[in-house]
């Protein structure tokens, strides 16, 4: 059941006679951190120190290349010499192979086999492939 409401006027609080004083929020709210401008600031100093730094390091690393190539073209003629030792070794041992396998055969005009001889005919001199004569399952 419902009340029957009442004929007398209902009582509302009112302000204090001249309003409520007034409060500073600035006095009991502090800053909330950095401004927007010195955050933007903050942000593109950071990226321009970034692209600096990275400036910098690209230029040491090709400092650093150029330096590790001199030395390699100082080098690249004792490495060289050393490979093509290696090579008349390798050379030296397999012709001997080749002479001791092929003693006795003659090539289809009646000659005698000359170890390390072409065959195939072509005038102009290139070294074996360095992995030719060498065993597959050493």
């Amino acid at each position: 059941m419902s009340l029957r409401p009442s004929t007398i006027p209902p009582i509302q609080d009112m302000p204090p006679p001249g309003g409520y004083k007034k409060v500073d929020m600035g006095r009991y709210l502090p800053d909330r951190g950095p401004k927007g401008w010195q955050l933007w600031l903050g942000a593109t100093t950071a990226i321009l120190y970034g692209y600096y730094q990275i400036g910098r390091t690209n230029k040491a690393r090709i400092q650093q290349k150029m330096q590790e190539r001199k030395v390699r073209y100082g080098l690249y003629p004792l490495m060289q010499a050393e490979a093509d030792r290696e090579y008349m070794e390798r050379e030296l041992v397999n012709l001997r192979r080749e002479a001791e396998v092929m003693r006795g055969v003659r090539d289809g005009s009646g000659k005698e086999w000359v170890p390390g001889s072409s065959q195939f005919f072509g005038g102009q001199w290139m070294p074996r492939k360095i992995g030719h004569f060498m065993p597959k399952y050493a």
